[in-house]
């Protein structure tokens, strides 16, 4: 039985030997090409002939091709603000909620206006009896005279009256009609109706600093009242068409009847009108891009895409991810897009007017290398190529240079790869 099995074994070994020594002629017939001539991609391919009813060739076109950068990102409103309470107490009135659109100026919120109504009152009377010490119906003027003030008046008749009896009684001693000791005393009278005129100026100044203080005591409550009513805030400058800016409402953090202190964020508020997408371009491309530069946005589930303009380019690079940051603007008039979505950037750096192309069926790829047949007569040649853009009709060859009137293979490149028929 082991001899059996051995004798077995042996010619087994010796038929296979046969069959692969048989093969090999078989290929060697075939100059150029390996034992495997289906995978060949090398010089054999140039001198196979191939039936042309099986080929198509097509020539080089060369076309304007668009260059751009794509970078995804997330969409912010033009301006986005927070509305705090500035005033403290029961919420009374909301007059709008969550996307709610409202323009500058327009009512938010109302909050208790009670103890503020009683504040301005009080801070008015006070005020009023300050300008009754002096006699006045209102607060005076910045230009207002001291000296019309009738303390300040009657001061003044008094140490008038009193300078010219001294004078008069200067001009009597002279004459020895009036006592040396009479003479003094008019002196400390016009001395002491001098004295009091400047007190009176004094304190006339005083009162009208007491004046101006309860003018901004009342002020202060007034403002204190106004700010009971909570407003949309006036767009900045900044902003595309300021004046007919709208508001959305995004936030709205309060109900009626809760107690709202100063400083509690109360409504969110963003202009949606046009948007503002950022995204972080390469910092190896980035001096490609320009301000104005047209760019196309697209979001998923749109249907379609949404023209934006390169408006801002970051001065700084993130030394973590080595990109720069872009601020484009996107009109976004029909409410499509939402803030705080993502969305791609496809941004036109410059346009290539003498682009080489192929149909987008010629190339040909295989173990990751992507090749062309180029046709020369009724030879083809295998090229390694390097695509770029493309679209569904044709595709870039970057890399080599395909000089004009080239033709390529778009139909048949496998039989060809193959071995096909010969002619």
């Amino acid at each position: 039985m082991p001899g059996f099995r051995f004798r077995r074994i042996l010619r087994w070994s010796a038929s296979v030997a046969v069959l692969f020594a048989a093969g090999w002629l078989v290929a060697r017939q075939r100059p150029g090409c390996g034992i495997w001539p289906s995978l060949a991609m090398g010089p054999c391919v140039e001198s196979h002939e191939v039936s042309p009813q099986r080929l198509v060739v097509a020539p080089v076109t060369y076309r304007p091709v668009k260059r751009t950068i794509e970078a995804a990102g997330t969409l912010y409103g033009c301006e986005e603000v927070s509305i705090c309470a500035t005033a403290e107490g029961r919420v009374v009135r909301l007059r709008h909620d969550v996307a709610d659109h409202v323009r500058p100026g327009e009512e938010l919120l109302e909050v208790d206006p009670i103890d503020y109504e009683l504040a301005v009152r009080q801070a008015d009377k006070a005020l009023l009896v300050e300008l009754a010490k002096l006699g006045l119906q209102a607060p005076p003027l910045a230009s207002f005279d001291l000296k019309q003030l009738p303390m300040v008046v009657e001061a003044k008749v008094k140490s008038d009256n009193c300078k010219s009896h001294f004078e008069r009684s200067q001009l009597l001693f002279v004459h020895k009609a009036v006592t040396e000791e009479e003479l003094l005393d008019k002196q400390v009278e016009y001395r002491m109706a001098e004295a009091e005129y400047e007190n009176q100026v004094s304190l006339a100044k005083a009162e009208l600093a007491t004046i101006q203080e309860k003018q901004e005591m009342l002020a202060i409550a007034e403002q204190r009242l106004a700010d009971t009513i909570v407003k949309a805030p006036a767009a900045a400058d900044a902003v595309p068409d300021a004046r007919d800016a709208v508001y959305a409402v995004s936030k709205r953090s309060v109900i009626e009847g809760s107690y709202v202190h100063p400083g509690a964020e109360i409504y969110r508020l963003v202009i949606d009108s046009t948007l503002e997408l950022r995204v972080a371009v390469p910092d190896s491309r980035s001096s490609e891009i320009r301000s104005g530069q047209s760019v196309q946005v697209s979001v998923a589930g749109a249907p379609r895409a949404f023209a934006g303009a390169v408006m801002r380019i970051g001065p700084t690079v993130d030394p973590a991810t080595r990109t720069c940051e872009v601020e484009v603007q996107v009109p976004n008039a029909d409410g499509m897009l939402k803030v705080g979505g993502i969305a791609t950037a496809t941004i036109l750096t410059h346009v290539d007017r003498d682009a080489a192309t192929v149909p987008s069926d010629a190339p040909l790829t295989s173990d990751g290398v992507t090749k062309l047949l180029l046709a020369d007569g009724e030879h083809f040649k295998p090229v390694a190529v390097t695509l770029g853009a493309k679209s569904t009709d044709w595709v870039e060859v970057l890399r080599p240079a395909l000089p004009r009137g080239t033709r390529v293979v778009t139909n048949g490149q496998l039989a060809l790869v193959a071995g096909g028929d010969r002619r």
